[in-house]
């Protein structure tokens, strides 16, 4: 089940569950039955019919575009995405046909209204079904999110540190000051390229409490990775990381990981699948100018057993491939709803147009080959996956077995749901909770 939304307004009035998107959904059906009643015969013989068929050929196209050249998403688009995307094309081009069929202006403002109620009951069912904007809250906050300067947060200063002990946690011995600040900041900074020559998108860094203070815990790291398509900003707005991580440093005395967000795409076409490619050398920028930015402007652990890459589908994938191919840099990985192995969405066609046709340097970085050659007993793993999940929950198995067979320390949970934010969003938090027992900040988990 969904973790119900605490409710003090419209603003947090839940849009994925409850009455508002059953509402909605009526009224938008109501609207698409006014638009389909006019009495001219030439309406339902010609226009009706025309409108339908062109809007079956616009959705054929669209999944077929999908599916064998855009690959927005790493999986097929579901047919219930598709007869929703279909019903709101339908009701907009009903709704501008309609404007033809009148000369009155009020019946085709109405008309234009009916259409849009329609347009914004399809997107609503698509919501239901990803999950991405759970409140109305946290549509408005994804387009006015604002960002603390990063100097004024407390990144770049070195202040004194409070260390994790011998043996024992951080928890253990941190004793936070009294102008602790009660919550963490978010603040939106720009990772170059240096080395790489990936022009990403912005960073967003989360600094817990226990960080900003004087003295300072040296407190772990996760860089998060967005699916595709996203971007860094998706892990605050519909991931909701500063209130989970807030709630995670409340119960811990101000305590938590320092999370970075990057970019692995560039911009939403652009599967990188996190390798060195025409695409972009995203290898390279993730182990080599994102953490030379993290050592430059942020005061935190140094080890790597203190360092983790995380993400959600395209991401998730790419936290493992980290986790396997540069294992100096991060120690443990959380891996949400990942893949088997990188892919464009298909192995052949990955291997051809990212690696020139060669199978050996596809093998080269697929992280369940890497595993079958080499053994990672100092790595921590943790995979999550929706339960109803029925393309990722097999590959997420298969992964963990094979992490396992190379002697990691991985652990495999599954969560009510499928493929959407209804899993990755409570995710976050499990894997927050497994991380900072893993990095020694906090004791284990029992969860």
């Amino acid at each position: 089940m969904r973790q119900p939304l605490a409710v003090s307004g419209p603003m947090d009035w839940p849009l994925t569950n409850g009455a508002v998107p059953w509402i909605v959904l009526v009224i938008g059906l109501l609207s698409l039955g006014w638009l389909l009643v006019v009495r001219r015969r030439s309406w339902w013989t010609v226009t009706v019919p025309l409108i339908a068929l062109g809007t079956a050929v616009a959705v054929f196209v669209v999944q077929y575009l999908e599916d064998n050249s855009w690959r927005l998403i790493a999986d097929e688009l579901p047919i219930s995405v598709l007869v929703w995307i279909g019903v709101g094309v339908f009701g907009v081009a009903l709704a501008v046909a309609r404007c033809f069929y009148t000369p009155r202006w009020r019946t085709r403002l109405a008309a234009l209204l009916a259409g849009l109620l329609v347009l914004l009951a399809a997107c609503s069912q698509v919501n239901v079904f990803y999950d991405q904007y759970p409140r109305l809250r946290t549509l408005v906050t994804a387009l006015t999110r604002e960002s603390t300067d990063l100097r004024t947060a407390g990144g770049g200063m070195r202040n004194a540190t409070v260390r994790t002990p011998e043996g024992g946690t951080l928890e253990s011995v941190w004793k936070p000051p009294a102008d602790m600040p009660a919550k963490g900041s978010l603040s939106k900074v720009k990772i170059p390229g240096t080395v790489s020559g990936f022009d990403a998108r912005d960073a967003w860094v989360y600094l817990p409490p226990a960080y900003r203070t004087d003295p300072r815990a040296l407190l772990p790291v996760i860089v998060l990775m967005p699916g595709q398509p996203g971007s860094p900003q998706d892990w605050l707005d519909s991931g909701q990381l500063a209130e989970t991580m807030d709630a995670y440093a409340a119960e811990h005395h101000g305590l938590a990981p320092v999370a970075v967000s990057v970019d692995t795409l560039h911009s939403p076409l652009n599967n990188t699948i996190c390798v060195d490619s025409k695409r972009g050398k995203v290898h390279t920028y993730l182990t080599q100018d994102v953490p030379a930015w993290i050592r430059a402007n942020l005061q935190v652990a140094a080890a790597p057993g203190s360092w983790a890459a995380g993400g959600y589908s395209l991401g998730g994938t790419c936290s493992l491939q980290l986790a396997v191919t540069a294992p100096e840099l991060f120690g443990s990985f959380v891996d949400i709803s990942g893949q088997r192995e990188p892919t464009l969405g298909g192995h052949q066609r990955t291997v051809d147009e990212l690696f020139g046709g060669s199978s050996a340097a596809y093998d080269a970085i697929s992280p369940l080959k890497i595993m079958q050659k080499k053994p990672f007993a100092g790595t921590n793993g943790l995979f999550i996956v929706g339960s109803s999940d029925g393309t990722f929950a097999p590959q997420q198995r298969d992964a963990y077995a094979a992490a396992r067979k190379a002697g990691m320390n991985a652990t495999y949970k599954e969560l009510p749901g499928g493929h959407s934010w209804a899993v990755w969003r409570p995710a976050l938090g499990v894997g927050l909770a497994w991380l900072g027992g893993v990095t020694h900040l906090t004791s284990p988990s029992s969860g």
